[in-house]
Formats: C-alpha cells, structure tokens, sequence
C-alpha cells in the first residue's frame, strides 16, 4: 500500500441495530455500506447516521475519501467515530494509477475498492449527500431472501434538495444528457412517466431494471444490495469508451447493463427508502473536469 493511502479499521467486527439476535440463534449476514466522499463533511455524518441507525440488520460501513480533507482532520475524525466506532475508512489521495479523468471511471475505481475493503455478503451503496431511511437495508435482505435466484435487490428514491425539501422533476429527465438538448430530456421524461418511473407532481423515482423483459436500466447505486458473489462476477465498470464518455455513460446505468448481459436477476422492493439529494458529486468532480 502506498504510503499516500491511509486506511483505518476499527477493532469491532459490526454493528448490530434494533432488536436483531435477541431472539434468534443464527446471526444475520453482515452488510457492508460503501460510501464515496470527497468535501462535505456535514452530510457525511448525517450520512453516517443515518446507516448507523438501520433496523433489524448488522452492517458494516467503509467509507473511501477522495483525497478528502476532513478525513485528515483527527476533530472531523472523532465525530464520525462518536456516531459509529467500527468504521472502516480509508482517504484515497492521488497517486500513479489512480488518476481517471472520466468522473464515471473514477467513480468505478473507488466503487470497487470499497467493496474490497469490505467483508459483506450483502453489499450498499451510500454516497455521502444521501440517506437511507430506517428500513431501507432489512427491505433488500427480505427482497433477496424471498427470491434466492436473484442477484440484486433495489429500492425506489425520494429527490430532495440542500435544504431537505422535495424535488419534483417537471417534464424533463434531469438525468438525461444535456449535451442532447431540452427536447431529448423531455422526450425522454414522456417515456419515464409512461412506463411508471416519474410519476407527475411526486418526488418519488419508481426506478426499474426491466418492464416486460425490455432493459430500461434505471438502476441507481444508492438503490441497490448486491449480493457479494455477484460483485465478484459484475465489478464496476472503470473504462469507457469515447464514445460512452460522449454519450456521459455513469457507472451505474453502465453496471444495469453488465447485470442483464450476465443474466443476473434482479428484484424491487417497490419502496422509496433513500433520500436522494439532487446535484453535486461525491468525488473531487472539480479536479477531474479541470484536467480534461
């Protein structure tokens, strides 16, 4: 490990929420939460909690800096251990092979390396402007303990703003390229509203792998439980294309589309348990851009 890298892994093996292992002999199967984070440390530690504060699962929690200053602050540090003390973190700094200009590559990279770091059968992701709500973990272990052929288990999402309110797209895909125009991002919302994944005057993003066996891939990462066998078969992807990094492919519509070409399963919960905060980035975003 280089020595710009800085990991730190407390002693205690998971935390255990809610009543889980009072009345039962057999210890639930450990999920691990990877979360992204470059400079916003007071969402990290609502992030932090909110993970912290799960019901009826063991979870562990790695959180992977992007270069991330507050990382290397021992005051910033200690706050997030008072909230959870076995946290797995490690500052990712700049260093040779580490460098991806494509924000999605990058964000690919640091995916991956989370989950290397850790130990789950059963792997989340959280970036750090978001949230997830009590239930949301025990929802995807009962999704994918009800269907063991499936791989992947996800959520529905809430958008919401900075500040904590609603956000409600009005007749454009806010995701969609804007490199395409507003016609394309309206075009585009049309067909979402149609097949049920925006549903007008609501904040809530019905997200959907498949409708009818047709791929939509509408996969967010922050959505998702993957069990770890499928993880070591489907990673996230790290290379694009120029053309994909045209058409500004993310990791994880590019990881939807991996999923289906591994005929992996996957199953809903038909529940909208994160809240997902609209803009920013969870990487050093700035950085990359300036050095295209």
């Amino acid at each position: 490990m280089s020595s710009e890298e800085r990991t730190w892994r407390a002693r205690s093996d998971t935390h255990v929420q809610g009543p889980l292992g009072e009345h039962q002999y057999e210890p639930e199967p450990l999920v691990s939460v990877v979360t992204l984070t470059h400079d916003r440390p007071e969402a990290l530690l609502r992030c932090v909690s909110s993970v912290a504060a799960q019901e009826g699962v063991r979870t562990e929690h790695v959180i992977v800096g992007d270069a991330c200053p507050a990382l290397d602050d021992h005051t910033f540090v200690d706050q997030l251990i008072e909230i959870r003390s076995d946290l797995v973190i490690h500052n990712q700094m700049r260093i040779p092979g580490f460098e991806a200009v494509y924000l999605s590559s990058r964000l690919g990279q640091m995916r991956n390396l989370g989950i290397s770091l850790s130990r789950g059968a059963y792997v989340g992701q959280l970036d750090d402007d978001n949230a997830y709500h009590p239930q949301h973990l025990r929802t995807l272990v009962d999704a994918l303990k009800s269907a063991p052929d499936a791989g992947v288990a996800h959520s529905w999402r809430r958008l919401v703003t900075d500040d904590g309110n609603e956000f409600i797209p009005v007749d454009e895909d806010p995701w969609w390229p804007v490199v395409e125009g507003r016609a394309a991002r309206s075009e585009s919302y049309e067909r979402l509203v149609r097949l049920g994944v925006f549903v007008p005057g609501s904040a809530e993003v019905h997200d959907v792998f498949k409708v009818d066996g047709e791929l939509i891939a509408r996969l967010d990462t922050n959505e998702l439980l993957v069990r770890r066998e499928i993880h070591d078969r489907v990673p996230f992807r790290e290379d694009f294309s120029p053309a994909r990094q045209k058409m500004q492919w993310t990791e994880d519509f590019t990881l939807a589309i991996d999923l289906a070409r591994a005929n992996v399963d996957v199953v809903c919960t038909r529940q909208a348990t994160v809240d997902y905060t609209m803009g920013g980035c969870s990487t050093n975003g700035e950085e990359l851009r300036n050095s295209l």
